[in-house]
């Protein structure tokens, strides 16, 4: 049985929007020769998704830049990369930093929604106000950050530049909280299937799929795709972090 999941731009607002887009890869994957299982909704992931990760079903699943280097890439099939057209060059992406409304001095608490996060704890080392950090707020999910500073139990947290806008458009708390900027460019989340996988038939499906798909709220999945191969060296030369301490 092959398992697939697009689990890190999943929402229950958007689980219908991300299981047509499926669709269509789909059907461009068979005509590509490929029979591509149902995506598997997150929910019903291990709750450790490096099991899911690691698995040799796996026909294609999402991932994020920090575990990919730090854990993943010398065991898995780098397939491409989804832009969500952020700016910045193609296959790359961002984190928005909020902060909390009012916030007068340096910030001391950083909400981050876990250590193995390129957007949420990776991207936070290069903040400006980082050497005064003094308090790591761990929370579980971008979300959860956002809620963590709109309700003043942190200061500062960077979120994925692409799930700020699956949060501007269904989240109240996003309305709570200041907006302070951005921060650099860095690959953006792999797309990965089970190591030794031929990526050519799934890399034309999944270019010929986000070239088709189409949908009125693109900023409900995160952005208008496009579907592009990045060296995976762009990955591997970011830095690993330290996690909190």
């Amino acid at each position: 049985m092959t398992l697939a999941s697009l689990p890190m731009y999943w929402r229950a607002e958007n689980a219908a929007l991300w299981r047509a887009f499926w669709s269509v890869v789909q059907d461009c994957g068979r005509d590509e020769g490929l029979s591509l299982p149902d995506l598997t909704p997150p929910e019903d992931l291990p709750s450790d998704w490096y099991t899911h990760w690691l698995s040799p079903d796996l026909a294609l699943s999402m991932t994020c830049g920090l575990p990919f280097r730090s854990r993943l890439h010398d065991k898995v099939q780098y397939i491409g990369t989804l832009d969500f057209r952020l700016g910045g060059p193609a296959g790359h992406y961002h984190s928005q930093i909020i902060t909390r409304p009012g916030l007068m001095d340096a910030p001391r608490r950083l909400a981050y929604n876990s250590a193995d996060s390129q957007s949420g704890w990776a991207a936070a080392q290069k903040l400006p106000d980082f050497a005064s950090l003094t308090e790591f707020v761990a929370t579980g999910g971008h979300a959860a950050s956002l809620a963590a500073v709109a309700e003043g139990r942190a200061d500062i947290a960077c979120l994925d530049g692409a799930t700020w806008r699956l949060l501007q458009a269904f989240d109240p708390k996003a309305a709570q909280v200041t907006q302070r900027g951005t921060t650099r460019p860095t690959p953006a989340l792999p797309l990965i299937a089970a190591k030794g996988t031929d990526p050519t038939p799934l890399r034309s499906a999944l270019s010929r799929a986000t070239d088709e798909f189409q949908t009125d709220t693109p900023d409900h999945m995160g952005g208008s795709m496009t579907f592009c191969v990045l060296d995976p060296q762009t990955y591997l030369a970011e830095p690993i972090p330290a996690p909190p301490r």
